[in-house]
């Protein structure tokens, strides 16, 4: 073999050499080149995952709270109907008092008065119950105090008025002074959560 056939393989065979050395590193960096895109995207699909995971979870959140507020306003609700119920019979209970009761809250209340002069105006749910007898034994009982004649219609109770102030003992007007003044804290006595 000649020297030029040599050199020509030995050429031929380095520039093989150098080929497959540049296509061993071409095919190495597009391994790597395709590894760091996979990671890449995997990273974008787990971002975009977590991302709506996110969202969703904020749209529970705020479908829940409206749940919760929903449940809350309907147990108010229906607290405050229970309440209204409970003093609306607590007032018809008291418009159908017996004599005796009537009476029993009627000293009671004008006892407070003993060394003034009043006006007892009755509610004519009241007056009904009165006789003449009755309201003779109270101006007996009570003679600084003078009984109006004339009544308060649809009304249960009685109004004192001593010239300059008139104390009303309607029921229906006592017991809604009560329903508004200790309403929040009855409501808070018996519906209490455990």
């Amino acid at each position: 073999m000649s020297d030029v056939s040599k050199l020509k393989i030995s050429i031929i065979e380095q520039a093989h050499q150098e080929g497959q050395l540049r296509l061993e590193a071409a095919k190495t960096q597009l391994e790597k080149d395709f590894e760091n895109r996979k990671a890449q995207l995997l990273l974008d699909k787990e971002a975009e995952r977590q991302s709506r995971l996110k969202e969703i979870n904020q749209r529970f959140q705020v479908e829940a709270q409206q749940i919760r507020n929903q449940e809350r306003q309907s147990t108010l609700v229906s607290k405050q109907n229970i309440l209204k119920e409970l003093f609306t019979v607590a007032q018809e209970q008291m418009a159908s008092w017996s004599l005796a009761n009537e009476l029993t809250f009627l000293q009671s209340v004008l006892k407070k008065y003993k060394d003034e002069e009043i006006k007892v105006i009755f509610g004519q749910i009241t007056a009904d119950k009165l006789a003449t007898e009755v309201l003779s034994q109270l101006r007996t009982e009570f003679p600084m105090v003078s009984f109006e004649t004339l009544a308060l219609p649809d009304q249960a109770g009685f109004v004192i008025s001593n010239g300059k102030v008139d104390d009303t003992y309607l029921y229906d007007t006592l017991v809604d002074s009560i329903y508004r003044e200790e309403s929040s804290h009855i409501a808070a006595d018996i519906f209490k959560e455990h």
